[in-house]
Order: C-alpha cells, then sequence, then structure tokens
C-alpha cells in the first residue's frame, strides 16, 4: 500500500541538501494577499461574541498562539491560489466554503489575517521559512447563526472540514506546478527565481500527497469531525516508528469536543483515556503535524516539534473559560415554568452521569495536595449502547513495536496505546528535564495530576470500552449529538431512535432554538444551504445514531421540550 508515512522535515532537508547554495531568500515576511475583484470579496458580516468570560486580546491569543504544528511552508500558503482559479487560497469566501473562520481583520498576532486556529510557527524553518500549521482553534471555535447574526462560540464545536482542507491544499499544489502561469505569479509573489523555488514547491506538493493519501477514508467525515486517535496513531506508531504495517484507516471520525470545563475534568476525550492535560494536548499535536522523532528508539532522546509552554499557556487559557450563556436577547426569553419542570426532569433522568446543577468532585484523597476534579462518569458501551467504532478501533488496535522492542521487554507487538503513552510521557519528560523544570513546576505542567506519594502522572480510563458522559452547561451551542455527531439536535437526542432522523445536513448554521440545534433537515434548508453543506448518513459506518436510550421509558415530547428548556440555563461548575 503507497501510503509510507515520510517525515515533511526529512524532506525539506533533502531538498534543501538538493538546493544548496542557491540565494533563497523565503524567510523573508511573505507580502500580503493581492487584493482581489470586487466578486471575489466576502459579503461575510464580522462575528459577535457571547459573555464567556474572555477579553478580545485573550480570544486572540487562543486564536493564533501556536502549538507546533507544521503544515506547509508559511510564505507558501500566502502566495498559493486555489487549483483552477487565480484567487488566493486564503481568499476568505474559500476558507467558509471548507467551515473553517476566516479572520474578521489582520492584528498583531496575525498580520497576513490567516483563518481561525491557523497559527505560524516560532521556528526559522529550513530553505522554505517558517512552517504555518493547525492550533486549538481550529477545531475548537463553533459558529451559530443567531436572529441573522454571526455568533462565534469559544471553545466550541468547530464545522471545519479537514479532509476537504488537505485535498485542496494538494490539488492548489499540483496545479500550481502544472500551470506555468499560474506557478510564475505564484513565485512572483515570493519574489523568488522560479528554478529556486521550484523544487522547494515540489517537496511541499509531494508531502501533502502523503497526508491527503494517509487521511483517506472510504466514507469522508465531512463537517466538523476527525479521527483524532486515528491521525494520532499513525503519526506515531507507523510514521514516527517507521512501521508501515502499523498503519490503519483512520476511519472512526467523532464530533469536536466543546472545551469549557474540559481543565477541571478527571478524564478527557471520548473515551477517557486521558488522564493529563499535557499528554492529552502533546498527542493532539503529532496527530496535526507535531513531527515526532524517536531517535532510533533512545526513548531518553525523544522529541517532536509540540511547544510545550505554549500547550500549558494554552490549557491555562481554557480553564477560564466559561460555557456560552443562551442568548435570550436573540433567541427570546426561557420559559420559566417550563424550565423549572424541566430542571425536576433533569435530575431524575440525566444528573446521575452528566451532573449539574450540582457537580461531583474525586475524593481529596485520590489527588496530591487534596486538589479535586470533576468526576465525570465513563458509561460503558452495552449500556450506552452508541456506535462503538471509536472504541475499538482504538482498543483492539495493535501495533509492531520496531526499534521500540526493548522498551516493551522485547515484545514485538503490543497495544497501539501504550506506544502512544510511552512516547507522549517520554517527550514531555525528556522537555522538561532538558530544561531543568522539577518539582511543583513540572506537576503544574500536568495539570497536578498526580496521586499522593506518586511521582507519575494519573494515568485515564481504560476498561471497560465507555464513553464519557461530560457536563453539559452550553450544550446547546455544540450539535450535533452524540460522539460521533450523528443526532443533529437534543429533541432528537431525547427522542427514540427510530424517530432520530437517517440522514441530515452539517454545516448550516442556521439554530432551532426549539430542539437545540442546528437547522440540518433536507426540507429545512435552501438548495443553496444544501449545496454548501455535507449531508450525513446514518447507515454508514461509524456514523449510526442509535444508543442513548435514556430515560426509559421515553419521555413525551412536552416533557423532552421541559428538559430542553432547563439546558438553556443549565450552569456550569463553579
Amino acid at each position: 500500500m503507497a501510503r509510507r508515512i515520510f517525515g515533511v522535515i526529512a524532506v525539506i532537508l533533502f531538498v534543501g541538501a538538493v538546493v544548496a547554495g542557491l540565494e533563497l531568500y523565503l524567510t523573508r515576511p511573505a507580502p500580503p494577499p493581492a487584493p482581489q475583484p470586487p466578486d471575489e470579496q466576502t459579503a461575510l458580516l464580522p462575528p459577535t461574541f457571547l459573555d464567556q468570560g474572555w477579553s478580545g486580546e485573550m480570544r486572540e491569543a487562543f486564536y493564533y498562539t501556536p502549538q507546533g504544528s507544521r503544515l506547509l511552508p508559511y510564505a507558501f500558503l500566502l502566495a498559493l491560489e486555489q487549483p483552477g482559479r487565480e484567487a488566493l487560497f486564503l481568499d476568505d469566501r474559500h476558507i467558509a466554503a471548507m467551515g473553517f473562520l476566516p479572520a474578521p481583520a489582520a492584528s498583531v498576532r496575525n498580520p497576513d489575517r490567516l483563518p481561525v486556529g491557523f497559527a505560524k510557527d516560532p521556528a526559522p524553518g529550513g530553505p522554505t521559512g517558517p512552517m504555518v500549521g493547525l492550533t486549538c482553534a481550529a477545531c475548537h471555535t463553533g459558529e451559530v447563526t443567531l436572529a441573522g447574526a454571526r455568533v462565534w462560540i469559544d471553545g466550541g464545536a468547530a464545522l471545519g472540514d479537514f479532509q476537504m482542507l488537505m485535498t485542496r491544499l494538494s490539488k492548489a499544489l499540483d496545479a500550481t506546478l502544472a500551470d506555468p502561469v499560474k506557478f510564475a505569479r505564484f513565485a512572483a509573489r515570493l519574489k523568488e527565481v522560479p528554478q529556486a523555488v521550484r523544487p522547494l514547491l515540489e517537496a511541499t506538493a509531494t508531502e501533502l500527497r502523503r497526508i491527503e493519501a494517509a487521511a483517506y477514508t472510504p466514507h469522508p467525515y465531512g463537517r466538523g469531525r476527525l479521527d483524532a486517535f486515528g491521525h494520532i496513531l499513525n503519526a506515531v506508531a507507523a510514521e514516527a516508528l517507521q512501521q508501515d504495517a502499523n498503519f490503519r484507516i483512520p476511519d472512526a471520525p467523532v464530533s469536536y469536543p466543546f472545551l469549557w470545563t474540559t481543565p477541571a475534568q478527571r478524564y478527557v476525550q471520548w473515551n477517557g483515556v486521558a488522564g493529563n492535560p499535557i499528554g492529552r494536548n502533546l498527542g493532539e499535536v503529532l496527530g496535526v503535524f507535531g513531527h515526532a522523532n524517536l531517535a532510533g528508539g533512545n526513548v531518553a532522546a525523544f522529541s517532536s516539534a509540540a511547544l510545550i509552554d505554549n500547550l500549558k499557556q494554552l490549557e491555562d487559557w481554557v480553564a477560564t473559560l466559561k460555557p456560552p450563556p443562551f442568548p435570550q436577547n436573540l433567541l427570546g426569553p426561557v420559559d420559566p415554568m417550563l424550565a423549572a419542570t424541566g430542571a425536576e426532569l433533569f435530575k431524575t433522568h440525566c444528573a446521575g452521569c452528566h451532573g449539574g446543577p450540582e457537580y461531583r468532585l474525586t475524593a481529596p484523597e485520590e489527588t496530591e495536595g487534596g486538589r479535586r476534579w470533576l468526576a465525570v462518569t465513563m458509561v460503558p458501551q452495552d449500556v450506552v449502547k452508541t456506535d462503538p467504532k471509536m472504541l475499538t478501533n482504538f482498543a483492539g488496535r495493535t501495533a509492531e513495536t520496531g526499534m521500540l522492542a526493548p522498551a516493551f521487554g522485547g515484545a514485538p507487538k503490543v497495544p497501539a496505546g501504550g506506544i502512544l503513552l510511552l512516547t507522549v510521557n517520554a517527550m514531555v519528560e525528556n522537555d522538561l528535564r532538558a530544561r531543568g523544570i522539577t518539582g511543583d513546576a513540572r506537576k503544574a505542567y500536568y495539570g497536578w495530576r498526580f496521586a499522593p506519594g506518586s511521582d507519575k502522572p494519573q494515568a485515564g480510563w481504560s476498561a471497560p470500552l465507555a464513553y464519557k458522559a461530560g457536563p453539559l452547561a452550553g450544550i446547546w451551542a455544540t450539535g450535533p449529538f452524540l460522539h460521533n455527531g450523528s443526532v443533529p439536535t437534543v429533541y432528537d437526542l431525547l427522542s427514540p431512535e427510530d424517530e432520530r432522523p437517517k440522514a441530515f445536513y452539517v454545516g448550516a448554521t442556521r439554530y432551532d432554538a426549539k430542539k437545540l440545534g442546528f437547522v440540518s433537515g433536507e426540507d429545512e434548508l435552501s438548495a443553496a444551504e444544501k449545496a454548501k453543506a455535507f449531508r450525513f448518513d446514518t447507515a454508514l459506518p461509524g456514523n449510526s445514531n442509535a444508543g442513548h436510550p435514556f430515560p426509559e421509558p421515553r419521555l413525551k415530547p412536552q416533557d423532552r421540550y421541559a428538559i430542553i428548556e432547563y439546558l438553556k440555563i443549565l450552569e456550569g461548575p463553579r
């Protein structure tokens, strides 16, 4: 299978050797995108924001602080055109068509108006200059259209199409190489000699073809979903470990989870396997082009492109993020009597797993210093009965150890998650040790997730196979629902399985305040809205909308609406 995963760093270094001696100046600041004709200019209105506890400055920092993701050269992205068009790849309309959020304006942190969650890496780079990649906000900034207003939800579930982005980048690079006129415009924007640019662009195009191929799945993810663990395990166990046999098709996409309250939770990720924040965040970087270096199997020398300090800073910012308040000024007032009825129903039927308005905390004796975390409930899959593919793909995946066999007692094959855990822990420890960060300062990087008297961070959930039932404050702004995004509204989730939509559209942002979710039905959307959205088919593998059969017997419609009314005002943990 022609999917051998080569690191972009190796490719760039190789090409750097080929063109050694050429006087390139790609490290100079790239010029701003060329002005576009009026029909290419975006008509998008500027976004508005809800009070989630962040200042504009903090929001901007979260949007553009790099985390160590290196996708392609920064200057190349600025100069790149769309395939088949002269318009720039970063044109607002093009970015929005892929579900990502164009920046409203240039700023000190984002002088070239990168889309939200695209960030320039601080490393000087090779002959192509600094790289650009993704940061947290690309997947964790939502958008909802409320009463005609574009409202951005900080820490919410994004609606970007990851596979579409990779495919269009790859095709844009290939088109630039194939078309002499397009290539001349590209080189002119870089202000470089075309002959010097071509081999570097060819290397970048080769790498993007590899990335596109590695992201291929028989059924597209669509908007707002990604098989994060599939990509992370491929990056570590196949690419970094140089074991082609360990590659698996990343075919268990999940919705991007919302971020508020996550820094306080005992377990995170849909399957609960992450037990400390720095390990979770570093693993995420490896899945989005963070480039793991396993140093020939020398665990003490493992490293990556991940920016550990930035990851900690991003986590600290998220810890201050509040759930988005339901905007009654835009969507109408909450019915207090109906919400009161819903509160009683929620307490009876929902709070046992999800908590709220009183939230359970871990026992003081579980964590060093008596620190307490939100005690999230892990619900076994055979109880919740939702689509199992995400769980089984991760738990059932094994990997050949290759150069890491000595670290696993000589075992030729181990669970792939074990290789990830070893890799992430070693990278964090190596980084902290190299900088002399010890004691309480070290433990702060791990979010203080240590058992009393232990020097090792606490582990995540392991068995049985289960999905996390997290807090629901702010849930109104985070559809579609279930871990795989297979149910469009809260009303549908509270309904029997046979009443849930078998297909719906993801990507339209008009909001349904009655059912709590996006307007998504075949008969509800215009032809233009459907053309820009993704049709979600629950009959496809990994897309099942079954499960969550709670409560039993099923609630009557008026009781479902009562719970919905209460969810609009459910407060998060204090």
